[in-house]
């Protein structure tokens, strides 16, 4: 019969051993997920400089054919910079479109509305009809998302945050 201090002390090894194991699993998965994090923002950046690139190449093709009583808008620009969302922290301090974005889906909300779509956001900031620009707008409400200003109920429905 195995003594009890043995068997303790053997539970204890295997304990130490599972413990070591998964302390390797846990580095191993920090570094991929640095390693994963990394990649999705060198894609956000690509994906968010080509819409603006090609919001510009929109705008320039489509001035030419612009009636003159309809208003040109300038190109999006580049990356625009949006705080996070915290207490105290007030629309005016968001870039201009990113304002009128929150402030045209708290309307809808307060109207009853069921969220707010690019194409909308859109038209309420007076940019020309095209793909990108619809794009930057979704872009522009999705950054808004990460940073805690509004909520995406359904792909590409945009609400208030929620509390």
């Amino acid at each position: 019969m195995p003594s009890v201090l043995g068997v303790l002390e053997e539970r204890e090894r295997v304990a130490l051993a599972r413990a070591e194991e998964l302390r390797s699993e846990v580095e191993r998965l920090q570094a991929a997920l640095a390693e994963a994090e990394e990649s999705a923002r060198r894609a956000v950046i690509a994906r968010e400089e080509t819409v603006d690139a090609l919001a510009e190449v929109a705008d320039e093709a489509g001035a030419v054919e612009v009636p003159v009583e309809v208003p040109v808008v300038e190109a999006a620009g580049p990356r625009v910079e949006v705080p996070q969302w915290r207490e105290g922290v007030r629309t005016e301090e968001l870039p201009l479109d990113c304002a009128r974005i929150v402030a045209l889906v708290e309307r809808d909300a307060a109207g009853g509305g069921e969220g707010v779509r690019a194409r909308a956001m859109r038209e309420h900031l007076g940019w020309p009809s095209s793909d990108a620009r619809e794009q930057a707008a979704r872009f522009r409400a999705k950054r808004l998302v990460e940073r805690g200003w509004l909520t995406e109920v359904r792909a590409g429905l945009f609400r208030p945050r929620t509390v």
